[in-house]
C-alpha cells in the first residue's frame, strides 16, 4: 500500500553555502516523522513531507538549531524575505553577532595600542567576547554539522579559532570570528537577492480580482476566482489571473511575462495574463486558469525547479568538494604532525606548537565555501535574469550547451515567418472557377490544424464560400491531405507529391514555379482524373528575423539554416530574405530529425528553433530545444528545454551572449578560487600566510565571486 504524505515548504533564511544547506537539510531528514526532507540551496526552499504526526515544531526547532530562520511558504504565497518574523530573527541576531564580534575585537585592538602591556589582560578578554560573539552563529551549526557526521567550514572555523585561543592568540582569533561572521552575513544577503528575484514576480499579481457574480461585480480574493468566471480588468490594474477578453480594448505591458517591452493591443478573443499591466481601456474577460495554474506562477515555479537542476560543471565541482574537504583536513593533520617529529621527535613542545599555528591557518585557508558556491550562484543569477527578459530556462545544463552551440536550424513557418498565412492567389484548370478550387480545398482543410490549412480555410469563409462534409479524410504528414466529397476523391498536396499522384501539364508545373519564385507555398487540388487548380498562400517574413540572424552571426554562430516540408524555391527565397547560410526543403518530420543530427556531427552542439508541438522530434533532437511564444502554449511551456515566451525572435541573440557570459563567469569564478585556495594553502604550509589571508582565501573569495556571479542579475540579455 502506498504511504500517503503530508507536503510543506518553508523558505530557510540565512543560507551562504551549500555546505549549510545540506546540514540543514540532514538536520530536518534526521527528525522523528519526517519522511524525506530536501533543501535547495539555490531557491532557500525547503521540502519536507511526513506521514503520521505532523512535525512542523520539531523542523522549526531542528533549523533553529542549525542557526537558521525559517518562513512557511504557501503553494502562491509571496515571501518577504527581509520584512518576515522569522527572517526578521534571523537577520537581528546575525546583526548583534556580527556587530559585537566586530566591537569587541575594535575594542581589543585600541586597548592593546594604547597599554599593550599594562592592560593587556584587557585586551585580551575583549578579543575574547569577539570570540564568543562570533560562536553564537557558528557553534550552533558547526554542532548541527557533527551531529550529522559532516565536516563543514563551520567546524573548521570553530577547530581553528579554538586552537588560536589555545596558542594565545587571542587578537588573531578575534579578527578571524569577525571577519568571517561579517563575511557570511555579506554573503547571505547577496544570495537572497537571486533567491527573491523571481519570487518578486509573485508580487505582479493583485490578491484580489473584480468578478461579475449575481448580476454585481465583487472584489474576492485571489484563491476563491474559478474558471469561467467574468472578471473586470480596469485602466491602471493588473491582470489577477489568466483570462480571455470577451469586450473591450486596451493596451497591455506583458514584460513580466514576454519580456517584451512595447505594449500588446488586446481585444475580443485574445488571452490576458496574469501580472500583466492594463494601461488604457476597461476590459471584461473570462477567466482560464485559478491563480496556482496561471502562466505567471508555472513560470516561477519551472524557474526554481531550473535553478534547482545542477550543470556538468557544477555537479564536477560538488564531487570535488567531498574528496578536497577531507584532504585538506588530513593535510593540516599531516602538516602539525609530520615536520615536528622529523625535526624535534617529542623535545621540544614550541616546535609543535608552532606548526600547529600553521596547521590552524591550512584550515581555514581550506573551507571550500568559494570553491562550492562559484557555480551555483553564477547559473541561478543567469537563469533569473533570462526570465525576467522573457526566455524561460530549463536549467544550467541548457546554459552551458548554449555556451557551445556554434549550428541553428530554424523551422519556417510560424517560426521564421509570422504563422499567419493568406491565400493570395487561386487558379482553376482549364479556364475553370478559382472560387470552385477553393470551396473544395476548404472543405478538405476544415479537418486540419496546420497553419495553411487555417488560412484556406478562413480564406473560404470570408469570402462566404459554403463547405461541404467530407468522409474518408486523411492527413499525409509533410505532403498534404485528401479525403472524400459528393462521392469523389480529392487530394490537396504540395506541388511535387502531385506529380506522383497525377500527370500534370507542363504549363502549369510553370506556373507553380512561378507563383514559387514569388515566395508563395502552392497547394494543388488533384482529384482521380488530374489536377483541378491549385492555391498560392503567402506567410510574410517577422520583420525581426533579418535582424536576429544577423545579430546570431556577428556572435560567433558558424551556421543557421532552416528546416522547412515546404517547397525549394519558397525555402529559398525565405531564406534568402532571412539572411540564413542555408536551407533545407522538402522535409518530411523524421527528415528534420537527421538533418538536425548531421548538423550535430559537424558542428557540435546545435539548437533547434520552432513551435514547440509541429516540431516536437526536431527539438528533442537537438542539444537545445527553443520553443517560441510559450505564455501562449502549455505544451511548449512545460516540454521544451528553453521557451521564448514571447511570439518574437528578438531574445534569441541575448540568451546566446548570456550563456556565453554564463560559462565565462563560472570559469573565472572556479579558476580564482582555486588559484587563491592553492596559493595560500602552500603560504600556510611554508609559514608564509597567517590567519588574515586565510580567512581571505574563505569568505573574502567566496564573496568576491558571488558578487561576479550576481553581475548577471543587472544585465539584461537582450
Amino acid at each position: 500500500m502506498t504511504e500517503v504524505c503530508t507536503r510543506a515548504v518553508w523558505r530557510v533564511t540565512g543560507l551562504d553555502c551549500p555546505d549549510c544547506a545540506q546540514t540543514v537539510a540532514k538536520s530536518v531528514a534526521m527528525t522523528p516523522g519526517v519522511v524525506s526532507a530536501d533543501l535547495n540551496f539555490a531557491s532557500g526552499n525547503l521540502v519536507v513531507e511526513w506521514a503520521d504526526q505532523d512535525p512542523r515544531a520539531a523542523v522549526e526547532a531542528a533549523v533553529a538549531r542549525a542557526g537558521h530562520g525559517l518562513v512557511p511558504v504557501g503553494d502562491s504565497a509571496t515571501v518577504d524575505m527581509e520584512g518576515s518574523p522569522a527572517a526578521r530573527l534571523w537577520a537581528n541576531r546575525t546583526q548583534a553577532a556580527v556587530v559585537g564580534s566586530g566591537l569587541m575585537a575594535l575594542i581589543g585592538g585600541a586597548i592593546h595600542l594604547v597599554a599593550p602591556e599594562t592592560l593587556a589582560a584587557f585586551s585580551a578578554a575583549a578579543y575574547l567576547l569577539s570570540v564568543v560573539f562570533g560562536w553564537l552563529l557558528l557553534l550552533p551549526r558547526a554542532i548541527a554539522a557533527a551531529r550529522t557526521r559532516r565536516i563543514d567550514m563551520n567546524v573548521l572555523m570553530i577547530v581553528a579559532v579554538a586552537g588560536a585561543v589555545a596558542l594565545e592568540d587571542f587578537a588573531e582569533a578575534a579578527a578571524v570570528v569577525f571577519l568571517f561572521t561579517l563575511g557570511g552575513w555579506l554573503e547571505a544577503r547577496a544570495l537572497d537577492r537571486t533567491r527573491t528575484s523571481i519570487q518578486r514576480l509573485m508580487e505582479l499579481a493583485p490578491s484580489t480580482a473584480r468578478v461579475t457574480r449575481g448580476g454585481t461585480v465583487a472584489e474576492v480574493p485571489l484563491g476563491e476566482v474559478r474558471v469561467g468566471e467574468r472578471m473586470l480588468v480596469r485602466p491602471g490594474e493588473r491582470v489577477a489571473v489568466d483570462a480571455v477578453v470577451v469586450a473591450g480594448v486596451s493596451a497591455l505591458d506583458e514584460a513580466p511575462i514576454t519580456g517584451e517591452s512595447v505594449p500588446v493591443d488586446k481585444r475580443e478573443g485574445d488571452p490576458l495574463f496574469a501580472g500583466s499591466l492594463n494601461l488604457s481601456g476597461l476590459l471584461e474577460a473570462t477567466v482560464t486558469a485559478v491563480a496556482e495554474d496561471s502562466t505567471l506562477a508555472r513560470v516561477v515555479r519551472l524557474v526554481e525547479e531550473a535553478q534547482a537542476a545542477k550543470a556538468p560543471v557544477q555537479l564536477i565541482v560538488d564531487r570535488f568538494s567531498r574528496v578536497y574537504t577531507p584532504a585538506v583536513v588530513a593535510l593540516a593533520a599531516l602538516v602539525w604532525v609530520v615536520p615536528p617529529l622529523v625535526q624535534v621527535g617529542f623535545s621540544d613542545w614550541s616546535v609543535w606548537t608552532h606548526w600547529l599555528s600553521r596547521a590552524l591557518v591550512v584550515l581555514v585557508a581550506a573551507c571550500p565555501c568559494a570553491l562550492v558556491i562559484s557555480t551555483p550562484v553564477t547559473f541561478v543569477s543567469a537563469i533569473a535574469r533570462a526570465g525576467r527578459d522573457g526566455v524561460l530556462v530549463k536549467g544550467g545544463a541548457f546554459l552551458e550547451s548554449a555556451s557551445r552551440v556554434k549550428a541553428i536550424a530554424f523551422d519556417k513557418t510560424g517560426t521564421l515567418t509570422e504563422g499567419k498565412p493568406k491565400v493570395t492567389h487561386a487558379e482553376a484548370c482549364d479556364g475553370g472557377d478559382p472560387l470552385g478550387v477553393l470551396a473544395i480545398a476548404a472543405s478538405l482543410e476544415a479537418h486540419s490544424t496546420h497553419p495553411l490549412a487555417r488560412a484556406v480555410h478562413e480564406d473560404a469563409q470570408r469570402r462566404g464560400l459554403v463547405t461541404e462534409p467530407v468522409s474518408g479524410f486523411f492527413e499525409l504528414p509533410g505532403r498534404g491531405v485528401e479525403g472524400i466529397l459528393g462521392g469523389r476523391r480529392y487530394s490537396l498536396v504540395s506541388p511535387h507529391f502531385a506529380l506522383e499522384i497525377a500527370t500534370i501539364p507542363e504549363h502549369m508545373i510553370d506556373a507553380f514555379a512561378s507563383v514559387e519564385a514569388d515566395g508563395l507555398t502552392v497547394l494543388v487540388l488533384v482529384d482521380s482524373g488530374g489536377p483541378l487548380g491549385f492555391l498560392g498562400v503567402s506567410d510574410p517574413l517577422r520583420a525581426e528575423a533579418p535582424h536576429v540572424i544577423s545579430a546570431l552571426k556577428d556572435g560567433g554562430i558558424e551556421h543557421l539554416t532552416m528546416l522547412t516540408g515546404d517547397n525549394e524555391r519558397s525555402a529559398a527565397g525565405v531564406a534568402a530574405r532571412a539572411g540564413l547560410s542555408s536551407h533545407m526543403a522538402r522535409l518530411l518530420p523524421e527528415g528534420k530529425v537527421d538533418a538536425v543530427r548531421r548538423l550535430g556531427q559537424r558542428y557540435g552542439a546545435v539548437a533547434m528553433v520552432g513551435d514547440g508541438i509541429n516540431d516536437a522530434p526536431a527539438l528533442a533532437a537537438a542539444d537545445i530545444g527553443i520553443a517560441m511564444g510559450a505564455a501562449g502554449s502549455d505544451v511548449a511551456l512545460e516540454t521544451a528545454d528553453v521557451a521564448l515566451m514571447a511570439d518574437d525572435l528578438s531574445a534569441l541573440p541575448g540568451f546566446f551572449r548570456l550563456a556565453r557570459r554564463t560559462v565565462a563567469t563560472v570559469r573565472a569564478n572556479v579558476a580564482f578560487s582555486v588559484i587563491v585556495k592553492m596559493a595560500v594553502l602552500l603560504g600556510a604550509v611554508l609559514g608564509y600566510a597567517n590567519m588574515w589571508l586565510a580567512v581571505f582565501a574563505d569568505t573574502g573569495v567566496a564573496l568576491l565571486v558571488i558578487l561576479n556571479g550576481l553581475r548577471l542579475l543587472r544585465t539584461a540579455s537582450r
